[in-house]
């Protein structure tokens, strides 16, 4: 199964390389990400916010206080501003929420139930503090339909002998042989 960022976390991506810049930093950090994501604002992550009443304008600040440096990036420079092990880790977090939920697009509302789940980013330690854990977010936006609910996921989600095919059938077989008593192997 391939899966693959969507346009609107694509947009959003570009945007956080583009915040990086503007706040001085060569690495795209898991609070960029939340940056870019807070300027996109036209995504389902963000309308989830939002229903918890969070006050993106002031977060977008809090975070900005967090990463801000005294220089930016110049523009020059672009092609050098890569994300960080940290961001690729949390898109990668992201990348499982979408198989999770039996989805082959990474969405916006799947890095946020990731970033909820991170340790280090201000982004994440902010949402917290403002009550909103992994839990709480992902029951609002099963709610909402921003995330397919847990029965639907159970059934898009492709068996293990679908994926396997034939060679999973051989390799079951071999095993088989190899573990029964009278089977000798050198």
């Amino acid at each position: 199964m391939e899966i693959k960022f969507s346009q609107e976390l694509l947009t959003i991506l570009c945007y956080a390389r583009e915040e990086a810049m503007r706040t001085g930093h060569y690495g795209i950090g898991a609070d960029h990400l939340m940056l870019g994501l807070l300027r996109h604002r036209d995504n389902d992550a963000c309308r989830a916010l939002d229903a918890f009443g969070i006050d993106m304008d002031a977060l977008k600040e809090a975070i900005d206080g967090r990463v801000f440096s005294d220089r930016s990036v110049p523009w020059h420079d672009q092609a050098r501003v890569r994300p960080t092990h940290g961001a690729a880790a949390l898109l990668s977090a992201a990348a499982y929420e979408a198989l999770k939920h039996g989805q082959t697009r990474i969405l916006p509302s799947h890095f946020l139930l990731a970033l909820v789940r991170a340790d280090r980013p201000a982004a994440a330690e902010m949402l917290r503090a403002q009550g909103i854990d992994y839990d709480r977010l992902y029951t609002l936006m099963r709610e909402h339909h921003f995330v397919l609910p847990r029965q639907e996921q159970e059934a898009k989600l492709p068996r293990v002998e679908d994926l396997l095919g034939p060679l999973g059938e051989q390799l079951t077989h071999l095993y088989g042989d190899a573990q029964a008593p009278t089977q000798f192997y050198s």
